[in-house]
This record gives C-alpha cells, structure tokens and sequence, in this order.
C-alpha cells in the first residue's frame, strides 16, 4: 500500500517534468518574433513544423494551427489559411463540447497539476477571429457564399459567448466539488476564495480598472460584417450590425456615417454616391500572459492558518506600431479612427474567466499542500524501511508542488492590439497613399476598379513590412 502511494507520486512527478520540458515557449517566441517583423510566410512554414500530426487533439495543436491560419492570411496564400482555420474551428469546437457536456470527471485531471498539461482550448475570440479571417479570405478569393457563411459564424460566437462562459463556470465549480466531496474532503476552497479576491484586487486592481466591451462584442466584426451585408443588399441587416458597431464606438464619425446611409436606404432617401473605399489597419500586437505569484492564507485540515502560493497568468499589453494613420486627397485629410480595441476585447474574456482560474490555482495549490503535510506526518510516525520509503515520497512530493506550480501562459499571440478605420470616397484616380503619424507613406494603394473596396492592412511594428490586400465589395 505505502510502495503504490510512492510509486504515483513519484509518476505524477516524473510525468510533471516531462510535460515542462516539452512546453513551447521557444517555438512561439521564435513565431512572435516572424510576425512582428511581417515575415508571414515564414512564420506559418514555423507553426506548421509545430503542429503533432499523429495526435489531432495534441494539447498545443490548437495554438499552432490558429497562427499558421492567421501567418497564411497576411501572406496572401488564403486557401492554406481557410484549412488552418477549419482545423482550429474543429478543435475549438471539440474542445468546448468536451468541457461542457463530458461527465466532470473528465475535466478534473488538470485539478492536481495545473493548467499547462490540459489542451489549449481557445477562447470565445479565438473563434471570432478565425471565422472573421476566414470570411476576410473567401472575400479575396471573390467567393461571397463563403465570407458570408463565415460572418454569420462569427457573429453568432459573440452571441453565445455570455451563456458559454456563464456554463463553463458552473461546470469548474461542480468539478472542484466534486473532487472534494470525493477524495479532499478536508480542502475547502469555498470558504477560502473570499480572502482569496480580496488579496488578488489587492495585488493585481488593473484586472478591473479597464473598460469591458459588452457581451463579448469585438465591434470590428460587427462592423466588417455589416460593410459586407450592405455591399450585398441586405441593409436591414446592415443597419443591425453597423447600429451595435455604433454603439460602442460613438465617437468614429466613419460609423455614424455609415449608419447615417443605410438609414437613408432603408427610408428611401438616400442618394446615389461615388463608391466608397474602408480601410481597416490591424495596428501592434494583442496582449500577452505572464506568470505572477500570489500568497493567499488558507485553512487546511486544521484551525491553523497557512498560506499556499499559487501561479497565476496576468495580461502584460503591447506596443502600437504607430499612433495613427491617414490619407490626403487634395486639401482632404482623413485620419484613422479606433474600431477596436483587441486589448479590450482579450481582457473582457479574461476577466470573465480569472475567477475559474483562481478556484482551480486555489484547489491544486491546497490539495498539494495537504498531500506534502500527509507525507509528512507519514515519514515521522514511521519507523525503518517504512520511514525511508516515506522520506522518499516527502522528497517527491516536494519536487512535484515547486515544479506543478506553474500558470498557463498560452494564448493567440499574433493578434493585434487594435483595429483603425479610415472611410473616403473612391479618388477619381483610384489611387491614394496610406501614411503613419510621423508622415511616413505606409504603402500605395491603386484600387482595380469603380466599385466599393475594402483594403485590409496588417502593421505589426513600425519595422515590419505590412500586408496589404484590397479586396472590391459588392461582386456577384
């Protein structure tokens, strides 16, 4: 009975270090490292050299996939980025079915070690996003059927996100019960989660001092979306997407002109116009996560207080490429305007989740502590061979509580930081340039013809080579 003990724990150890040796840090700061400087192709051959074939579920499949979809869209190669990106809307569909309908049991492994050894599993933006750049791609392939399958995707993600997450915390919650009505009878975590708040608003109060999107929206996809319903006809749902777009950017003068039009259309009023062109920037990169320690004071199995530390991931944001952008026609300057915020809408989700976060840090944390006290206890009131067996798991118990402790640091790096618009009429040369705030000419547009345009631009940093692709609206 003491050798099967021993040997588990020694197991748990063994397979904790393995599982640490092979995490991808390098890898993905090799791939952050292409992107930022605009080498897409690159840094989708990278992430594809990353993805394990022979395990279609491989715990970091999911990540490698998302950024070779995203690497093959900025590279112009659009029909190698749809597949990535089916594959990653596959797992994230697998993933998220699996952690809301399997029986909880399944979800709980990940309790005694830490969030690292489970499978990345994307979040509500990773969908949003790889749908939105799908249907980004189809439009390039001049295949509407495609974006539009693909836009009503991603706005039907952002609308189940709220009961997504909302279902996901009571499942988190009904694991770590069930755990402790089963086999830690003696770790209460409910009664420790009060202090527990408290001393995280303590030490990290920027999670809650920034400004939530409402309901999961990312206002670029609903506005995306209703540009490219309006350039189909459908202005009632143009008028729906735009007025949410609206909503949560009233000072993009761009977007209340929009509204503005389609109103117009919808009541008849409205008059013909020179075509117009949307220019969308994807500016920096999004937020990344970084590991921080956090001491809580907890009771165990006793009356005497005892403080375990736990490792958490907090959100460390990025740089802009560049403050702003414009485009002079004659004595016209258009400057760029916010559509969204990418760090906004990374840590509305965020945020969402940190409590869920912190109940399974907390759970694994205390659980560990109690099981180091057991051996412990065991070690001194044994004798002999029995004693020394006991001083062994002590030692691997030890080395598995330092070497579990750690947070999951994962996330869709090559995101932006923030989306700009600029809105104009078509020049009657077709042709404009795109310039940074310090006068720099970003790169030179020649539009192919008289019809609405949209021209999609990814500026990583102020030395990257951007991705540029002009893609006409409005084709049959």
């Amino acid at each position: 009975m003491i050798e099967n003990k021993i040997k588990i724990i020694v197991s748990a150890a063994a397979a904790l270090l393995f599982l640490s040796a092979c995490a991808p840090k390098e890898a993905m700061l090799n791939n952050d490292v292409l992107v930022a400087q605009g080498h897409y192709g690159k840094a989708a051959v990278a992430s594809e050299k990353e993805i394990d074939r022979s395990d279609r579920t491989q715990r970091n499949n999911l990540l490698w996939y998302l950024n070779a979809g995203l690497a093959y869209r900025f590279d112009h190669n659009n029909s190698a980025s749809i597949k990535a990106f089916d594959e990653s809307e596959w797992l994230i569909k697998h993933f998220q079915e699996q952690l809301l309908n399997a029986d909880i049991s399944q979800g709980t492994a990940s309790l005694f070690v830490n969030d690292t050894t489970a499978p990345y599993r994307g979040t509500q933006y990773d969908g949003v996003m790889a749908n939105t750049y799908k249907a980004i791609d189809y439009l390039a392939m001049e295949d509407n059927e495609g974006a539009r399958v693909e836009f009503n995707r991603a706005v039907d993600r952002q609308r189940r996100a709220k009961a997504y997450y909302a279902k996901l915390i009571e499942k988190n919650r009904e694991a770590i019960e069930e755990q402790q009505r089963n086999d830690n009878k003696g770790v209460d975590v409910d009664s420790s989660m009060p202090r527990a708040k408290q001393v995280l608003n303590e030490k990290y109060p920027s999670l809650y001092s920034f400004e939530a999107y409402p309901d999961f929206i990312n206002p670029m996809v609903s506005y995306l979306a209703g540009i490219f319903a309006l350039s189909e006809g459908d202005n009632q749902k143009a008028f729906t997407l735009l007025k949410e777009a609206y909503g949560m950017n009233r000072e993009n003068a761009y977007i209340r002109e929009d509204l503005a039009y389609v109103d117009a259309l919808l009541d008849g009023s409205a008059l013909r116009r020179e075509p117009l062109v949307w220019v969308i920037i994807e500016d920096g990169l999004a937020p990344v996560k970084t590991e921080w320690r956090l001491d809580v004071p907890v009771w165990i199995f006793s009356n005497n207080l005892n403080y375990v530390s736990l490792a958490l991931p907090r959100m460390q944001t990025r740089m802009r490429a560049f403050e702003s952008y414009s485009i002079a026609l004659e004595d016209e300057v258009f400057p760029s305007k916010l559509l969204s915020d990418m760090d906004r809408v990374v840590m509305t989700e965020f945020k969402e989740e940190y409590p869920a976060i912190l109940r399974r840090a907390l759970f694994s944390a205390m659980t560990k502590a109690f099981i180091q006290y057991q051996t412990q206890r065991q070690m001194q009131n044994s004798e002999g061979n029995a004693q020394a067996l006991w001083a062994l798991a002590s030692i691997a118990t030890t080395a598995y509580t330092i070497g579990s402790a750690q947070a999951d640091t994962r996330s869709w790096r090559s995101l932006p930081k923030r989306f700009d618009l600029i809105r104009l009429h078509q020049p009657e040369s077709r042709k404009f340039n795109i310039k940074t705030s310090s006068g720099l000419i970003l790169t030179q547009v020649e539009l192919p013809s008289r019809m609405p345009t949209l021209v999609y631009v990814k500026m990583t940093t102020a030395g990257a080579k951007p991705s540029v692709s002009i893609i006409p609206l409005g084709r049959k």
